[in-house]
């Protein structure tokens, strides 16, 4: 089925609206359904967190809503419109993917790497904000002193920062983004979710997988578990983070606790006390929440 032709600068989804819609989604690999009946909605001016252990589907449901993989059943619309109808210049002006393992084959400076995020805009009115576009993607990430490195000589961490400022300098109002933290260290991994409040504070919606499930809590306005192939539960990070649905799904039990200065949920591993160790609580101001 060929997409059709390129329709011109697209209009913003207003605040609240939906950016992407998916429902119903089946993907089967090898005769073998790796989602099943899968659906999600994620809305202008809000980071949704997508959670849940390895090989839960989640990179593949992430893939789905780009419209990098078509699924074997079900429908999915980005700015209201089937993904499938999209010319692709036009969706890659709509929304801007960071796939869990983005790699750069040959000697690209991290400036020409952001730069071709700006590819989609070529002879629009939009091509006039390229180096405003690109200058800010690289202060956003912490880059503006290894602009001139090449790609390859950077480490993974760096690497990865770059990759993300390249989905930044694309400008789109939607953000999908495969564990973007997961080789960062602790300041850039919290700089990272902040430049993604920031974008959803500026209207736009960012779906984001991740494995660390206090930054699900800290960060997310809707958190999103998939366990086996199917969204078990979905919903604000305080109905959704519950020690029991997350022990089931992971398999391993979990500490769902408030912190003692600012309320803020924590999520911890259950861990056995270490030899030893008093029979009181080891932070007898902290309390454990149960929901239901």
């Amino acid at each position: 089925m060929r997409r059709p032709r390129a329709a011109g600068l697209p209009a913003p989804v207003p605040p609240g609206g939906v950016l992407v819609a998916a429902d119903g989604v089946t993907v089967r690999l090898g005769g073998r359904p790796v989602l099943e009946r899968a659906s999600l909605r994620a809305h202008a001016g809000e980071i949704v967190a997508l959670v849940g252990p390895n090989g839960a589907g989640k990179s593949t449901l992430l893939a789905v809503l780009a419209g990098d993989r078509r699924p074997d059943a079900g429908t999915v619309q980005v700015a209201g419109r089937p993904v499938e109808r999209w010319h692709g210049r036009d969706l890659a002006r709509v929304r801007a993917v960071l796939p869990q393992r983005p790699t750069v084959a040959f000697g690209f400076t991290v400036r020409d790497v952001v730069h071709m995020g700006r590819a989609p805009w070529a002879g629009t009115p939009a091509e006039a904000r390229d180096a405003t576009a690109v200058a800010a993607a690289l202060d956003a990430t912490d880059l503006r002193a290894l602009a001139d490195r090449p790609v390859p000589t950077l480490s993974g961490g760096e690497a990865a920062r770059a990759a993300l400022a390249r989905v930044l300098a694309q400008e789109t109002q939607l953000v999908l983004l495969d564990e973007p933290t997961a080789s960062l260290d602790v300041r850039h991994q919290e700089l990272v979710l902040t430049v993604a409040r920031r974008r959803a504070l500026d209207g736009g919606a960012v779906v984001v997988v991740l494995h660390d499930l206090g930054q699900a809590a800290a960060y997310a306005d809707r958190v999103v578990v998939v366990g086996a192939g199917r969204v078990v539960a979905d919903g604000a990070p305080a109905s959704v983070l519950r020690p029991a649905l997350l022990g089931a799904v992971y398999g391993h039990g979990v500490e769902v606790l408030e912190h003692p200065r600012t309320g803020a949920l924590l999520v911890l591993p259950a861990r056995p006390a270490p030899p030893g160790a008093p029979a009181s609580h080891p932070f007898p101001h902290v309390t454990e929440v149960h929901h239901g």
